[in-house]
């Protein structure tokens, strides 16, 4: 079998790939340390097993992991992260991503779990990612279930700076559309005004204030 670690940290990424080759034995590990090489290795050849960093360089984790399932839906990916907000759980959920550590807990020995059942084929998160993932189930509150598509998409728009008429051509409606919705999608959350917004969509991470992040692919449908 074989074994992909894509990771930016050196490091971090030889340890990676020694828990993969000395601990599971698997016939080959490649490592790549951003996420547009990875994908021209993935895409080359064929791999069991993919461990990716959430944060990467060129093409963010999670655009890579869904290009990986869209070539190979069976393809068993571990994610790992040290951003475990709303928005980046909720992605990983929806993604096909079988296993997320949030990075602040990866002791070996969680890492030797997370690769067995990951491997196999079995969904693993971590502790920290498990009480996300149940606090978002538990509060009917959470951003997802209060506003529709097209409120999401507005709400990211304009977190990340974009005009009511960027938007409107974006989205292929009017200005007073987008205005509308906004409007309506900052009530629901309990906001008053834009700076209000973008401190809310900062908390819950859908968007990021780091360079070189796109993790705004994608809807945001219910679980």
């Amino acid at each position: 079998m074989k074994a992909l670690i894509v990771e930016d940290e050196e490091i971090v990424r030889e340890l990676l790939e020694s828990v993969a080759l000395r601990e599971f034995e698997f016939d080959v590990v490649k490592g790549e340390a951003d996420g547009e090489s990875a994908w021209k290795t993935f895409a080359a050849e064929p791999f069991h097993f993919v461990v990716l960093d959430l944060l990467l360089p060129k093409l963010d984790g999670l655009a890579l992991a869904r290009r990986m399932l869209e070539a190979v839906p069976e393809i068993r990916i571990l994610a790992l992260s040290s951003e475990c907000d709303d928005y980046v759980v909720r992605e990983v959920q929806r993604s096909g991503i079988l296993g997320f550590v949030d990075k602040n807990e990866m002791s070996l020995e969680v890492l030797f779990e997370a690769y067995n059942e990951v491997s196999a084929g079995c969904v693993f998160h971590s502790p920290n990612v498990q009480d996300k993932i149940l606090h978002l189930w538990q509060d009917p509150d959470a951003y997802y279930k209060l506003l529709s598509e097209k409120e999401f998409q507005i709400v990211r728009s304009v977190s990340m700076g974009e005009s009511n008429e960027g938007i409107a051509k974006e989205l292929g409606v009017s200005p007073l559309a987008v205005r509308r919705h906004k409007n309506i999608a900052m009530k629901k959350l309990g906001v008053s005004d834009e700076a209000s917004l973008l401190r809310f969509a900062l908390e819950k991470g859908i968007i990021k204030n780091k360079s070189g992040l796109n993790w705004t692919a994608g809807g945001h449908h219910q679980f």
